[in-house]
C-alpha cells in the first residue's frame, strides 16, 4: 500500500517546462525548480544533516528562494522550521535552539537576523544562502553544535513530520505544532478535489510559511501542477499596493484571512449595475478564506467584486489543519447573516463535548467544545479545541467565540498570556495584563496594562517588546496604571479592563 504523499525532486522534474513559480519580474519552471530543490538538498547533506533533522527556513525578500528552500529541505527528508522574518532574532533564536536545527537556508536579505539567531546559540548554523530565484550561491559550515534535538514530533509517526510550525503559547514560550506527511496528504487531496486545482491555475502565494494556508499554497499547488503566484510581503502592506499585485500576477485562486480580503475589497471600486468594474473575476474563480470571522458586510462586499468565484469558508487551528469547510451560498449573502463553518472534511471527525467536567459528547443541535480527531491533527487527536461551536438543525457547525483566552490577530493567534510574560519581565514592570478589543479600523487588536515598579513610558514598553515578540503580538496601546483592578478572588478583572478599553475607542 502506497503511503502518503512527499514532495519529491523527481516528481517537480517529470513537469519539465511547466511554470512552477511566477512574479512580477521573474518565472521558474518545475525543471528548474527541481534542479534548484535537487541543490539544496545536496547541500544539505553536505552540512552533516540528515534526513529527519530540523532545518530552518528564513526568507526577509519573500521571492522565489522561500518556495525553492521548502522544496529542498522536505525532497531531502528534513524537518522544516519556518521562522518569521518579520520576529525579533532572539525569538528565532529560542526557536531554532529549542527545535535543534541542524542548518539554516535564507536569502540574502536574511543576514541580520541570521546573525541575530547566531548570537543567540552562541555558535554559527550552517547557512544556505539563495537568491531571489532560488538558486543556491553559497554554503558555510558550522562553527560548533546546533541545539539538542527536542521532543516535538517525537511521537507516533514522528518520521512522518513534514515541518514544525509555531504558535503563541500560553506558557510565555511559542508553542510548537508537527505537521505530517499524512495530514498534509489528506488536506492536499482534500482541497485539491474542492476546487479542481490543475494545472491551469495560478495560486496567489499569500501568508506566511509559519502560517498553516501558506502550506496550500505551496503543496497543493505543486502536487498538482499548477502555478505559484509569488507577492513579496510589501504586497501586503496596503489594500492599493494588494490590489496591483493580484492585477499583475492573474491569480485563479486566493486563500487568505478574511482581514486581508477585506483590504483588498476596500481597494476595488463597488460594481455597478452593469459591468462589475475592477472585479476580480475572471481570472479568479475560487476564494478560500480562514483563520478568523469574515463579518457579513465585507463578505458580502467581496463577492460582489469576485462574481464569478466560488467563495470557500475554511475553519480549524494549526494543531488540527482544516477541520471544517463549507461553500457559501452567495443567494444567502444579506450583508447581516452569519457564515457558518460548515461540516466535518472527509478526513476529520468532529465532535461537540459539553464545557463542564462531564465530558459528555452533545448528539443533535447543540453548543460545546469542538473536539477533532483525525491525519491532520497533532498526534492524530482527539484535539480539544478551546473554540466554542454550535450544531444547528441543519446540522452545519457555526463558531461561537473561545473558551480561553486565545485570540487572533490578522489571523495569526496570539495567546495574551505569552505577551503579558514578556511585558512582564521589564525590570520597571510590577504587574502586568492584556486583553483583545475590536478596533473600528485595525480589527482585533491587543491593548496592555501595567503597574510600574520603576520608570517607563508607553514607547519605552512597546519597543521592549518588539526586541521580543513579532509586530502583530506588539499591543497597540500601553497603559500604565496605579494598581491593575482586582476580582473578589484577587485575581486580574479582565472584564474592567475591557470596559475601560471600550471607553477610550467609543
Amino acid at each position: 500500500m502506497a503511503g502518503p504523499y512527499r514532495l519529491r525532486v523527481e516528481d517537480l522534474a517529470a513537469r519539465g517546462d511547466a511554470v512552477a513559480l511566477a512574479s512580477r519580474g521573474a518565472a521558474v519552471t518545475y525543471a528548474e525548480l527541481a534542479a534548484r530543490a535537487a541543490a539544496v538538498g545536496a547541500a544539505l547533506a553536505g552540512t552533516g544533516a540528515r534526513p529527519g533533522d530540523r532545518v530552518a527556513l528564513l526568507s526577509s525578500g519573500r521571492a522565489h528562494d522561500e518556495p525553492a528552500a521548502l522544496a529542498g529541505v522536505l525532497a531531502a527528508g528534513a524537518v522544516a522550521v519556518p521562522l518569521d522574518a518579520t520576529a525579533p532574532p532572539a525569538r528565532l533564536g529560542r526557536i531554532a535552539r529549542a527545535r535543534g536545527c541542524r542548518a539554516l537556508v535564507l536569502d540574502a536579505a536574511a543576514t541580520g537576523l541570521a546573525d541575530g539567531i547566531d548570537a543567540a546559540l552562541g555558535a554559527a548554523l550552517p547557512r544556505l544562502e539563495l537568491d531571489a530565484e532560488g538558486r543556491l550561491v553559497r554554503a558555510t559550515a558550522s562553527s560548533g553544535p546546533g541545539g539538542e534535538r527536542d521532543a516535538a514530533g517525537e511521537g507516533a509517526g514522528a518520521q512522518d513530520v513534514a515541518c514544525i510550525l509555531h504558535t503563541s503559547g500560553s506558557t510565555g514560550e511559542p508553542k510548537p505544532v508537527p505537521i505530517t506527511w499524512a495530514g498534509l496528504d489528506a488536506f492536499t487531496a482534500f482541497c485539491i478535489d474542492l476546487i479542481g486545482l490543475s494545472p491551469a491555475d495560478r495560486v496567489l502565494r499569500v501568508a506566511e510559511l509559519v502560517f498553516d494556508l501558506a502550506w496550500f499554497d505551496h503543496l497543493a499547488t505543486f502536487r498538482a501542477g499548477a502555478t505559484l503566484a509569488t507577492m513579496a510581503r510589501r504586497d501586503l502592506a496596503s489594500g492599493r499596493a494588494l490590489r496591483d499585485a493580484v492585477v499583475a500576477l492573474a491569480p485563479t485562486v486566493i486563500y487568505g484571512v478574511p482581514s486581508m480580503f477585506m483590504k483588498l475589497a476596500a481597494a476595488l471600486p463597488a460594481p455597478d449595475a452593469g459591468a462589475p468594474a475592477g472585479a476580480l473575476s475572471p481570472p479568479v474563480r475560487a476564494v478560500l478564506f480562514a483563520g478568523e470571522v469574515f463579518p457579513p458586510r465585507e463578505l458580502a462586499a467581496l463577492a460582489a467584486r469576485a462574481p464569478g468565484a466560488a467563495l470557500y469558508n475554511l475553519y480549524g487551528p494549526t494543531e488540527t489543519n482544516v477541520c471544517t469547510f463549507h461553500r457559501v451560498d452567495r443567494a444567502a449573502l444579506d450583508g447581516a447573516s452569519e457564515i457558518p463553518i460548515g461540516v466535518a472534511c472527509p478526513y476529520a471527525a468532529c465532535a461537540l463535548v459539553a464545557e463542564d467536567e462531564s465530558g459528555r459528547v452533545i448528539e443533535g443541535p447543540g453548543t460545546g467544545e469542538l473536539v477533532v480527531s483525525g491525519p491532520t491533527t497533532v498526534d492524530g487527536g482527539p484535539y480539544r479545541t478551546r473554540d466554542r461551536v454550535e450544531r444547528k438543525a441543519d446540522g452545519l457547525f457555526y463558531f461561537r467565540g473561545r473558551i480561553d483566552r486565545m485570540v487572533k490577530v490578522r489571523g495569526y493567534r496570539v495567546e495574551p498570556g505569552e505577551v503579558e510574560a514578556a511585558l512582564a519581565s521589564h525590570p520597571a514592570v510590577r504587574q502586568a495584563a492584556v486583553i483583545a478589543v475590536e478596533d473600528p479600523r485595525l480589527g482585533k487588536t491587543l491593548r496592555g496594562f501595567v503597574a510600574l515598579a520603576g520608570e517607563a513610558d508607553e514607547r519605552a514598553l512597546r519597543m521592549y517588546l518588539a526586541e521580543r515578540l513579532p509586530p502583530y503580538m506588539v499591543p497597540e496601546t500601553i497603559v500604565a496604571m496605579d494598581e491593575l483592578p482586582r476580582t473578589s478572588t484577587g485575581k486580574i478583572d479582565y472584564r474592567a479592563l475591557a470596559a475601560r478599553a471600550d471607553a477610550h475607542l467609543a
